[in-house]
């Protein structure tokens, strides 16, 4: 150790040298075991006098090292005497061997960066943020080449979590500095407050901005939601209307509202894709309706509907096509844009707050049914529950709802009984229950 308190550096015998520490070569009688320390040569005596204040240790890649078909790893360690002080050594860590019969080299650093990430952890150090690579610079380049291409209504999603919880908390933190107890403590500040199910939406947005931020070339951390514990929290039911519900909401509601609600309800499709439904999209003859666009909630604009799955074309029942027909001849008012239900200008679709406010909540209030957390969705989820209910097969259930994961459909409606499960259960149920007194329980006589 020089009089500037750092060691030589000494060129090493093997190129495959992966970061900015240097090692001496080691013989090849060395023989593999545990962690070695290897003393550092000083090129000057130490000096006497009392050490100063020494600069933050600095982050370490460290270097790895392979030689006869064995790989090591060289770093720095802090070592404390048995006086209290704490000396700095190499410190040559044995990988594995190379080979066939071994590792590849490849798994080999793979190694070597999960030691040196535990190493830097230990000693409180982290890699200095690079100028240009900062989480602000991550969110800026993911606004700039992903946001375009999603939703209006996802991206404003986005927008408010970084804005309210994300930013606030990383904007000038380095995309590598966002590892498991970072995000781990983050989360848990979050639920003394959030639900899980916003904290599970922060969190994927915050996977989404360092996704594209690992694709762009900057360091980031493999964190996913298997890494971090959330807590639990009791999960509500969706609100939905029964079948009876349904027809007596659709019978009592005025047009345009009554066909809409029977839309809504004979074929299960999301509120943005029925207010962006045309006269086209209708076929009477193959009695089909086609799901392939969707109206934004809060700027009417008609894009590519939520998912690749979103596009479809769904069944017309037999009872949804005669409320079409009439509503068609009798109510429908043609207009530039041809919507099936546009607004009063026939310029653009109908707000889909509007259609809830003066179109549902009324009748709800009418036919004195809740009308807390209750909208259009619950058309969706009403038919949904009655398929399962039904025993429809899955990927009926999952094809009529579109879900672009199974696992989606499972969750959603894996509380509602179905018809199949309740006569099993009602045919276990007829056996002569309280009639035959069961052993052990006779009375004394």
């Amino acid at each position: 150790m020089d009089r500037t308190g750092s060691f030589p550096l000494i060129e090493p015998e093997s190129p495959l040298v992966g970061g900015n520490l240097h090692v001496p070569p080691f013989r090849d009688s060395d023989q593999p075991g545990a962690d070695t320390v290897v003393p550092s040569p000083t090129a000057t005596p130490l000096p006497q006098a009392k050490r100063g204040p020494v600069a933050k240790r600095r982050f370490q890649k460290g270097c790895l090292q392979i030689k006869n078909g064995m790989a090591y790893c060289f770093y720095y360690a802090d070592n404390q005497g048995a006086d209290g002080t704490t000396e700095t050594r190499r410190v040559r860590h044995f990988i594995g061997r190379i080979g066939t019969d071994g590792m590849s080299e490849r798994a080999a650093r793979r190694e070597h960066d999960r030691i040196m990430q535990q190493v830097n952890e230990k000693r409180g150090s982290v890699a200095p943020t690079i100028h240009g690579q900062t989480f602000m610079d991550a969110v800026n380049a993911w606004r700039k080449a992903i946001a375009p291409n999603l939703s209006p209504s996802t991206v404003r999603g986005h927008e408010s979590y970084l804005k309210c919880h994300i930013l606030p908390k990383f904007k000038e933190s380095a995309p590598h500095t966002l590892d498991v107890p970072t995000l781990q403590q983050f989360i848990t500040d979050l639920r003394v407050t959030l639900s899980r199910k916003t904290v599970e939406n922060i969190l994927g947005t915050v996977f989404a901005i360092l996704k594209y931020a690992d694709k762009c070339g900057m360091r980031t951390r493999k964190v996913g939601f298997s890494d971090l514990k959330i807590g639990s929290s009791i999960k509500p039911k969706p609100e939905f209307f029964t079948s009876a519900q349904a027809q007596a909401i659709i019978q009592a509601a005025p047009e345009p509202y009554k066909t809409l609600f029977a839309v809504a309800s004979g074929t299960g499709a999301r509120a943005g894709e029925i207010l962006a439904l045309t006269v086209s999209d209708l076929n009477f003859e193959k009695k089909t309706i086609s799901i392939s666009k969707s109206a934004d909630d809060n700027t009417r604009q008609i894009r590519q509907p939520k998912t690749d799955n979103s596009e479809a074309t769904l069944p017309m029942p037999s009872a949804l096509e005669s409320v079409l027909q009439n509503y068609l001849s009798h109510h429908w008012t043609p207009n530039p844009t041809n919507l099936l239900f546009p607004n009063r200008k026939g310029t653009h679709p109908r707000w889909r707050d509007n259609v809830v406010k003066y179109g549902l909540k009324p009748i709800l209030k009418a036919l004195k049914m809740t009308t807390k957390e209750v909208g259009l969705h619950a058309f969706r989820h009403g038919l949904a529950t009655e398929l399962a209910d039904s025993s429809a097969p899955l990927p009926v259930l999952q094809k009529q709802m579109r879900h672009a994961d199974i696992r989606t459909t499972l969750r959603l409606y894996a509380h509602v009984i179905s018809k199949t499960h309740r006569d099993f259960m009602e045919s276990v149920g007829q056996r002569s229950i309280g009639t035959n007194v069961p052993i052990g329980t006779e009375r004394n006589a």
